[in-house]
Parts: structure tokens; sequence; C-alpha cells
């Protein structure tokens, strides 16, 4: 019902504002007021979720949360409306505030979600498992899970990578995160992630050279 009440609201303001202006200025009141609604609409549909998802790529997580929480409160769909909670989860990941994280996921009812949210809570559930360091196999059952549902996300990739090298699987790591290029190019901030998993786990196999390669090309990539 909420959702209903949404869609009629920002009908209900669209229609007031034409009028509104109508009888403030006219036909010319009525051309701007078709325009403002219309660019309100832009805001919310195209600009708000890309800026959401830039200021998350450029590490400004707490702008990134907050913009998708608009979102959220604006949706007129269910499945937007989880998907901003599931970004504002993984903003909490990225941040390292793994309780708020937490209680997030908690409230997504995840026998509503389709194929690629059951991904995102998946990943976002073994992110929060790996960053806490407490049972790396859980978090690993868990990315195999969503990687079987989505293998073309990079992210979840990555954290497949992450989940392999922390129970020791370290040629299969190196493995997975090689390809996650295949998935075509990857975000700067994506990347230096992966150089700096890829670092870990050739010092691991003790080849000193490639691990140093790797660090300096994510240190260049944070820059």
């Amino acid at each position: 019902m909420r959702y209903l009440l949404r869609s009629v609201g920002w009908l209900a303001g669209a229609i007031a504002l034409v009028v509104t202006f109508g009888a403030i200025a006219g036909r010319l009141g009525i051309v701007f007021g078709v325009g403002t609604a219309l660019v309100a609409t832009l805001w919310q549909w195209l600009w708000l979720p890309r800026s959401a998802h830039a200021a998350f790529e450029l590490g400004r997580y707490a702008s990134a949360r907050r913009r998708y929480r608009v979102l959220g409160a604006l949706a007129v769909r269910r499945g937007r409306e989880r998907s901003a909670v599931l970004s504002r989860a993984g903003c909490y990941i990225a941040a390292g505030e793994l309780e708020h994280a937490e209680r997030l996921l908690a409230q997504v009812p995840a026998d509503e979600l389709d194929a690629a949210e059951r991904a995102v809570w998946l990943n976002n559930r073994a992110c929060v498992a790996l960053a806490a360091g407490t049972d790396p196999h859980a978090a690993l059952a868990l990315v195999d899970e969503a990687s079987a549902l989505r293998p073309d996300v990079a992210s979840v990739q990555h954290t497949r990578g992450m989940a392999l090298l922390a129970v020791g699987r370290v040629d299969d790591a190196i493995a997975v995160l090689d390809g996650m290029r295949g998935a075509g190019q990857l975000s700067p901030r994506l990347e230096a992630e992966r150089c700096r998993e890829l670092a870990r786990a050739w010092t691991q196999k003790g080849e000193a050279a490639y691990a140093d390669d790797y660090r300096l090309r994510a240190e260049a990539l944070a820059r």
C-alpha cells in the first residue's frame, strides 16, 4: 500500500506544481510546471542512483549511503526499496561499520529476493563474515552461492577470491582474481582492491616480485 501511496503522492505533487504555476503565470507557468515535474522525475530515476553509485566508487561512503536512503524512501516499487537497503549495507561494509550492515541485511526479506538481489544479499553477508574474521568457510559458502546466481558480477568474484584466500586456497584465489578482468573494465576502486588481494596471494606463495608489482599498482590507483 505504501508504494501505491508514494506513486499517488508523486503524481499529485506533479499535478499541483503544474496547476500552481499555471494559476500564477498562465500558459507559460504550465510549461514551467511540467518542466519542473519532469526534472524532479529525472532527478529521482536517473541522477540520484548514478550519483549514489559514483559516490560509492569514490570512497565517499557516507554520502552514498545518504543518497541510497533517499532512493529507498522515494521508491515506488518494493524491489527498488530492497536494492537501496542492500546498497546502504554495502556502504556500511566498505566503511567497516559491520554492525550497521548486519542490521540492514537482517531487515531484508530473503524469501522475496529475485536472483540478482539474492546474489547481492549473499555477497554482502560473505563480506561481513570475512571482515569480522569469524568463519571464512561459511563466507566462502555464501559467496559461492552468490557466484552461482551471478557469475558475471566482478564484485562477487572479488569477494570469492578473498574467501578462497582466507581458507588457504591460494592458487584458486589467484585464478578467480585474475578472471575478474574478463567481466570488462573494472572501476579504479575495485581494481585497486583486486591488486591488493593479489599482492597478498603472491606474498603467501613466496613470490615477492609479483606481490610488489600488484602492491604498487594498488597504491597508484588509490591516489
